[in-house]
């Protein structure tokens, strides 16, 4: 697995986000409970499919807070996301439901390549990968937040969709 620093993803005027390792995830975190259910649907190395698990197999504190987005691949070999699943607690916290819309037409043009750079980061090295960071938010001026970011592929090796989730880290809700 590559270090966490080994891709810099470029800060944005409005977020933050930095990578870390799983060990960095709090063990009662929601990150690490969908972490877990993500190991338990293959077999390491393998990578698990998204036929490998119906939505109402997520553990149920988690689901709420998931999302799940198809990659892209455009014709000049850049990648695009496009929202596919989005759980209630995640539209409720980003006030906005980005389904069946690009990633690229989700976020404000300032962090549109900030955050296609981490979802990128899932796809090349084809592992999971955590996140610490900072949302904006309407009401309170910004939600810290805990992201794990997890590679399905359809045929075990080409990741082909993202599952995800996002939860405030304590104190934020």
């Amino acid at each position: 697995m590559a270090r966490p620093d080994q891709f810099a993803v470029k800060r944005s005027t409005f977020l933050s986000l930095k990578r870390i390792t799983l060990g960095e995830i709090p063990e009662d975190s929601l990150t690490r409970t969908a972490y877990l259910f993500w190991r338990g649907l293959a077999p390491e190395p393998t990578l698990p499919a998204r036929t490998d698990f119906r939505p109402e197999n997520i553990p149920r504190d988690a689901l709420p807070w998931v999302f799940l987005m198809d990659v892209i691949r455009m014709p000049d070999g850049k990648l695009d996301y496009r929202y596919r699943l989005n759980g209630t607690s995640n539209v409720s916290l980003v006030a906005r439901d980005p389904k069946r819309r690009l990633a690229s037409e989700v976020f404000e043009k300032s962090d549109r390549q900030f955050m296609l750079d981490s979802f990128d980061v899932t796809v090349q090295e084809k592992c999971p990968t955590f996140w610490i960071g900072a949302i904006p938010h309407d009401r309170i001026e910004q939600i810290n937040i805990w992201r794990g970011l997890f590679p399905l592929a359809g045929d075990r090796e080409n990741v082909d969709q993202i599952l995800g989730i996002a939860v405030p880290r304590p104190g934020d809700a």
